[in-house]
This record gives structure tokens, sequence and C-alpha cells, in this order.
């Protein structure tokens, strides 16, 4: 299994490998196969200077800067989107938050609120049906929710919100192969990567280095990264709005050799705002790591609760878990 320790570990395409540089790997299938009725572990996590408000349909609401989502996905082709696509439904089988209450010392009241809120967060999408549309080339070109209530402006701006978090897992799943689909060893270039996007909405420009190899029976590619995103809206903080990030990327992945798609993928994304003429340096971070699951897999996705963040110390609220 993949871990971020490991990713982290593979220094370059070449020395991080003992084998045949000569060998080359040429795979012709389905490249729809992974969704033909497969399960998915995806975590993610991300950490970031502005806050997001998860909010309940009635009454509460809250602002975190810390959250991660564990979840089990169930996915299957449902029609073709065109030549070259596909419409994809995923059923959130099981799902677990943690987040923190941005206050620097948040009260027992703000506390309990923000614990309602991801009660009822967990129980909207625990079941529900995310739609993709997903490319020939291994590209996610779209995603949705579907059965949240939209009956109003609140409604819609949560289900804005949670899709807007939702994508973050799914993201994981966009990795644009070699022409042809081909598992040639070798490198190829991917340009405008959305792993490299602070959020779907964002703008910006970036390249990925992927680098492909045979390694213990298995395919495996090495992704290196950089650029610039830029949200639309701007992070309010409270020094102001500062929007533009230059980012960085380091991920591996896992392709079967037999059916020629991605198994198991762990990415690590950081990024430091280019304060352009002030003093301001704010980091943001995007960790990850998904794995295709056997039909009886029930891993643990963990509890849905309200959590410290990184720099909080909060009595009574559980510290923020170490990464694995």
């Amino acid at each position: 299994m993949l871990t971020l320790a490991m990713l982290m570990g593979f220094a370059s395409a070449q020395d991080r490998l003992d084998v045949d540089v000569t060998q080359e790997i040429v795979v012709w299938g389905d490249r729809f196969a992974r969704w033909d009725n497969t399960r998915w572990f995806i975590e993610t996590t991300v950490l970031q200077p502005w806050s997001t408000v998860l909010a309940r349909d009635i009454d509460l609401e809250f602002q975190t800067q810390e959250y991660r989502i564990q979840a089990i996905f169930k996915c299957d082709k449902e029609e073709r989107a065109g030549r070259r696509r596909y419409d994809v439904a995923c059923v959130i089988e099981d799902i677990g938050i943690i987040a923190n209450v941005a206050d620097r010392r948040p009260k027992p009241a703000r506390i309990a609120a923000a614990q309602q809120v991801l009660n009822e967060i967990d129980a909207k999408l625990t079941g529900a049906h995310m739609e993709l549309r997903v490319g020939d080339d291994g590209q996610v070109h779209g995603i949705d929710i579907e059965g949240i209530p939209t009956r109003n402006r609140r409604q819609n701006r949560i289900q804005m919100t949670l899709t807007q978090i939702m994508s973050r897992l799914i993201v994981g799943f966009d990795l644009k192969m070699q022409k042809g689909n081909q598992l040639h060893q070798g490198v190829w270039m991917e340009q405008n990567a959305a792993l490299l996007l602070l959020e779907t909405n964002s703008s910006g420009s970036n390249y990925v280095k992927h680098y492909l190899d045979p390694f213990r029976g298995q395919i495996l590619v090495q992704s290196i990264g950089k650029g610039i995103s830029t949200l639309s809206s701007g992070p309010q903080t409270e020094f102001g709005a500062l929007t533009r990030f230059d980012m960085h990327l380091d991920g591996v992945s896992l392709f079967d050799p037999d059916d020629g798609y991605l198994t198991e993928r762990v990415w690590s994304i950081t990024g430091v705002s280019n304060p352009s003429g002030t003093f301001l340096e704010l980091e943001y971070s995007h960790f990850g790591k998904m794995r295709q699951l056997g039909t009886q897999d029930r891993p643990n996705c963990g509890l849905t609760q309200v959590v410290n963040g990184h720099r909080q110390r909060v009595p009574g609220l559980p510290d923020w878990p170490e990464a694995t």
C-alpha cells in the first residue's frame, strides 16, 4: 500500500528503481474499465489560510480552515456522453469528516453547534450519489452531488460548498495519461492539472511531469508539478484578500498491469501565497490518498467530529490525528 511517507522516498525517475530501463510496457484495455462496478477508499486533508463556511439547512453554521474526509465510493458507468466521455455514478457508502472551528479559542457553544453541522453533513452525504463526467484519457471533467435538497438560497449555497469540498476527494482520479492511454515506460507532460488548482473555480496555469516505470510487478507513475493558482473571489483572511499561490505537487500512482488503470495514488500539494509587494506569506496544503477496494473491503472511515486544528489546544477536543 502506498503511503505519504513512501511518496517522499521516490527521489527521481531513474534513481528510485533498480530496473532495466529499456523495458517497455504497453496496455490496450478498456479506457473506462476502472468505472465498471469498482469500489474506492479515498482520504483527503485540506489545510487552508482562509475559512470555509459549513452549515446546516436551518440556523447553524461555522467556519473551518482545516478538514479531513475519508470516504468509500462505489462507482459504475451510466451512459456515454460522447465518443470519448462517460457519465459515471458513484454512491458514497460511508464517510467520516473531521474539522476544526476556525476561532482561535472557540467557546463550548460554538463547538457544539459545529458538531451538529458536521452530523447533518455526514447524514446528507452518506448514501448520496455523485455524478462524474470522465474522459478516456484519465481526466475528470465535472462533478455534481445528487439528492441534497436545494429548495432555497441557503441550501443552494450549502450544496455548492459540499460539491467543492468533495471535489478535493474526486480530484485524485484525475490523471491525464499518455496519448492513446498506453502505458509506455517513459515521461510525458500534463498541462493545467486539476490537482494543482486551489478549488474547482480557481484559475491559473501549471504543468506536471509524469514518469512511468515498472515496479515490483506493477506499473508506477511518479508525478512532479508546479504552477500558479488563483481563487476567483479571493480567500479572505484577517489581513485582507490574497488570492495567488505558487503551487507544488509530488505524487505517486500504481496502475494495474493487466487492465491498465489506476488502482492506488497518494499526493502532496503545497502552496505559498504570492503577496505581490506585501510582507504576508500564507500556506496551503492538500494531502490525499486513494486505493481500489475489493467487494468485501470495509475500511474504517473514522468518526465525524470537531477536533483541534494543528495549532489549537482547546480542552476537551481531540487533537488532529497524525498522518499515516
